[in-house]
């Protein structure tokens, strides 16, 4: 009785991944608008990207692939293979997507966002960079940037600051839980 007092907290795969993925769903939902206001409103741009609220697609891709990684980087061996199939297949489901699809497309920007940001693991600069690829921001930048085809890092600086609040603490998951 002490041990379960004291103890972690038991969660299954399936519940943990099923809370990831409405949490990842929510968050992009709501987080979005943020990102695309700061995106839209950056003084840095020669033109407005004229980011809509609602093409959050893209971005709520990037969002799982990136909390993908860090699970990867903390979860134990084994587990995290068995989250991210199950997250995969789920957050599949609530977009209507084929898994099959989903997990080309999630392997696609984890290693886009190793190759943008290497030789760096940082996972939160690597989300601001590849929000620039896949929403293809250099053509609004000054003639410098564009051309380098590197985001200016002003707008990067502001970008990566927002795309921390995007990421789960998968260290705190993995001290306060025991996952079955």
């Amino acid at each position: 009785m002490i041990a379960t007092l004291f103890g972690k907290k038991k969660i299954s795969e399936e519940k943990l991944a099923n809370v990831f993925v409405n949490a990842v769903l929510e968050l992009t939902e709501q987080g979005f608008p943020a990102v695309a206001a700061e995106i839209n409103e950056s003084p840095e741009f020669l033109a407005n990207p004229n980011l809509e609220d609602n093409d959050d697609d893209a971005f709520a891709l990037i969002v799982l692939a990136a909390n993908l990684m860090e699970a990867q980087r903390i979860l134990g061996p084994g587990v995290d293979k068995r989250i991210a199939a199950l997250a995969v297949s789920k957050f599949a489901q609530a977009t209507g997507l084929s898994v099959p699809d989903l997990e080309r497309e999630v392997r696609l920007l984890q290693g886009q966002m190793e190759r943008l940001n290497f030789p760096s693991k940082n996972t939160v600069y690597a989300m601001g960079k590849v929000v620039f690829a896949r929403y293809d921001l250099f053509c609004f930048q000054d003639t410098y940037f564009r051309e380098m085809k590197a985001p200016n890092p002003i707008i990067l600086k502001r970008l990566n600051g927002l795309m921390g609040y995007f990421l789960w603490n998968w260290t705190e998951v993995n001290e306060q839980y025991r996952i079955v």
